[in-house]
């Protein structure tokens, strides 16, 4: 199943847009060694803004950043649901919105 590259609100998300990672992903699928890595990271995740690196061709939304301390130290890529985000409007939607 391929994922549109619509947002959690119905906003389309482009490559270099910011988004608000607002959930974890169900990594019940991958392997317990896997998962046990993965987990943290994406808990880590949750409530940060991320820059949209691209897209595989399932849909799901690539994540390229670096966690600066902690035990997830380091840079990290991943990958997930759309549906997991939230893109930041940008100044100009704003304006014209009203807000």
């Amino acid at each position: 199943m391929k994922h549109p590259p619509f947002d959690r609100r119905g906003r389309r998300i482009r490559p270099g847009d910011l988004a608000r990672v607002v959930g974890v992903p169900d990594l019940s699928g991958m392997a317990p060694e896997t998962r046990a890595e993965s987990l943290p990271v994406f808990e880590r995740l949750v409530g940060s803004y991320r820059r949209v690196a691209g897209f595989d061709r399932h849909g799901l939304v690539e994540l390229a950043f670096r966690f600066r301390g902690g035990a997830e130290a380091g840079y990290h890529s991943v990958w997930i649901e759309p549906s997991l985000l939230r893109v930041r409007a940008s100044r100009g939607t704003i304006e014209r919105a009203g807000g």
